[in-house]
Order: C-alpha cells, then sequence, then structure tokens
C-alpha cells in the first residue's frame, strides 16, 4: 500500500492507498492504525481503490489538542472524502473505526454507498465489557501507556503473555489472549507498527481523548417519556471510581443517546467475531446477535443489515485476510 497524506479540513491526515478501481474508505480500529489494512487490501483486487486513514491523532495523522468526539471524527471521514474529490463511496470499518462509522452512516448516510462493520459496536458496548470504565479512573491510563505500551500491544494484538497486572492497573486480564487472539498471527513488523505511535507519537493521550468524549447514560424504560425511554447521565468520576474498587454493575450503558432512533438504510453487513457473541451469552437470530443491547442496537440502526460469524478473535481481518476479504467483496459486489 502507498503511504500518502491530505489536508482534510484543516487536518493534515496520513493514509494508505492501494488499487485503482472503485473508491472504498476503510477505517481501522484500537490500538491500531492504517497498517490494519494492509493483509486485506491486496486481496479486495483491482475492482476497487482501498484508501485507509490514519483517524485523528493516530498513526501518522495529526494529533490536535481537541476534535476527539465521535460527531467530529465522523466529519474528518467526510472531509477526507471531499479532499480525494469522492462524493459517495462504501465504508469498511473495525474496531473504533466502526464506532466512527456508524456516526458517519447517521449523520451522512448519503456519502456512504454501503457500511461493512467488523467486530464492532453502534451506540453501546456489550454488558460484560467493562474495560472502557478504566480511562475514567484520573490519569491511570495516560501512566499505564507511558510504561506498558510494548507489553500491551504484545498482549492484547500479539496474544503474548505478558508480565502486566491485572485489573484495576491494566484494563484488560492480559493472562487470557483467547477473546482478542486466540490464532497468533502478528509479526516483529507488526509489533512496531502499533507500539511505535505509542513510543515516539502521542497515542497515549489520543486514545484517553477518545474514549474521554463520550457521554454516557442509563435507558430507562418511560411510557411518559419520548420513544418510551429516558436517559440518566453517569458521571466519568463515578464511572473512574467503579473501576477503582472494582465494583462497577453489571449493566448496559449508551454513549450516544442522540442518535438512539437514527437509521442509516443503505446495505449493512456486520462481520462478528464468535468470540465476543459467545462471551456475551447472545442469541443467534437470522445470523444476527441478539439478547444484550449492544447488539440489539445494530437491528434498531440497520434495518438493511446482514450479519455473519468470524473465528481468528477480534483482529480477524489480521489474522484471517483471506476469508475477511471474500466476505468483503461479496458484499461489495452487491
Amino acid at each position: 500500500m502507498e503511504s500518502r497524506f491530505v489536508s482534510a479540513g484543516g487536518l493534515r491526515m496520513h493514509y494508505l492507498e492501494h488499487g485503482a478501481g472503485k473508491p472504498v474508505i476503510a477505517i481501522h480500529g484500537w490500538p491500531e492504525t492504517c497498517h490494519e489494512w494492509r493483509r486485506v487490501a491486496p486481496l479486495l483486487g483491482s475492482d476497487y481503490r482501498i484508501l485507509a486513514p490514519d483517524t485523528r491523532g493516530h498513526g501518522r495523522t495529526e494529533a490536535p489538542p481537541d476534535g476527539y468526539d465521535r460527531a467530529q471524527l465522523a466529519r474528518d471521514i467526510v472531509a477526507f472524502m471531499d479532499a480525494l474529490g469522492i462524493d459517495r463511496c462504501p465504508v469498511l470499518a473495525h474496531d473504533w473505526g466502526g464506532i466512527i462509522a456508524v456516526k458517519l452512516a447517521l449523520d451522512h448516510g448519503d456519502r456512504v454507498e454501503r457500511l461493512c462493520l467488523l467486530d464492532t459496536i453502534c451506540t453501546g458496548w456489550p454488558t460484560f465489557v467493562q474495560y472502557y470504565y478504566w480511562f475514567m479512573d484520573g490519569d491511570r491510563a495516560e501512566r499505564f501507556f507511558a510504561g506498558h505500551a510494548e507489553d500491551f500491544i504484545r498482549s492484547v494484538i500479539g496474544g503474548q503473555r505478558t508480565s502486566l497486572s491485572p485489573p484495576p492497573e491494566c484494563p484488560f486480564e492480559f493472562q487470557s489472549p483467547e477473546l482478542t487472539t486466540p490464532e497468533p498471527w502478528t509479526t516483529e513488523e507488526d509489533i512496531d507498527a502499533y507500539v511505535a505511535p505509542y513510543r515516539d507519537g502521542d497515542h497515549g493521550r489520543v486514545t484517553c481523548a477518545y474514549y474521554r468524549a463520550m457521554e454516557f447514560h442509563r435507558v430507562v424504560p418511560d411510557p411518559e417519556a419520548p420513544n418510551g425511554e429516558r436517559y440518566e447521565p453517569v458521571s466519568q468520576e463515578t464511572m473512574g471510581a467503579w473501576w477503582r474498587e472494582q465494583t462497577i454493575p453489571l449493566e448496559y450503558l449508551d454513549y450516544a443517546v442522540e442518535d438512539r432512533h437514527k437509521r442509516y438504510d443503505g446495505p449493512t453487513l456486520w462481520l462478528y467475531g464468535e468470540t465476543v457473541a459467545d462471551a456475551s451469552g447472545a442469541e443467534v437470530v437470522d445470523g444476527v446477535p441478539r439478547g444484550d443491547p449492544a447488539w440489539d442496537s445494530f437491528s434498531r440502526h440497520f434495518p438493511n443489515l446482514t450479519a455473519h460469524p468470524m473465528g481468528g478473535g477480534h483482529f480477524f481481518a489480521e489474522a484471517r485476510p483471506e476469508e475477511t476479504a471474500r466476505h468483503i467483496r461479496e458484499f461489495l459486489a452487491g
């Protein structure tokens, strides 16, 4: 993939490009960069021009002091498309890239021809996922990234066992890498590509900014309220205390109540990691996981939804690029 830069809405964005056909935007997840797409892009053939930007503050894209809320991150992708002269195209997105792409589709649906979401969420995490509380506990995350970035990447992406302490010091239980990386796939080049932005750049601050820009709410049934529900804010201070004391209640929190009843009507494919769906206790109905509010939101937001389980863990685009590319090709062919 060719490395390029473009000025998009005043933000200097880095991106990788491959192919010369129909443009397709590919948005990376966390804790990755556009490096994530180097295995899949060549497998999509000459029919597609894959454009994989580093999102605001990640990789080699500029890291301004602010602008890390979902709405701005989605506008960054619109500006990226404008800068490249793209009016409308398909969008692929993994993990945090999916959070951005969901906002893009809900607010700028006329720019999204079709949407492929890879192991991501819409407007809230599955109830059993709690690591995001870690970011709310003072400066714990900044201190962790400053001292343990390489072990973090080797654990969560590389599937390697490390000497990292368990929560609350760390965001995950690193002695059990099976959920994210049951099939180790990384090379030392991959590890360095994902460690370098923490070691040499500003990824620690930027990562925290992404999570802390979210406003979390309980969703409470209320027949007197619009849409039959009201929203109770949960402060970041409260979430941080719950993490610090490891007393997090088993409840769903929504980080996008302003979007709960928006829809994107275009074709949407959800490729989800079967290990995460299994861990949530999901019931699969017509191929779509259900039973947790995070999963149920997909059908609410995307009425033209199809879904397919994927093996290989959370990073299946890199662990199983051939299988991933096959599903994407079939979906893009429409």
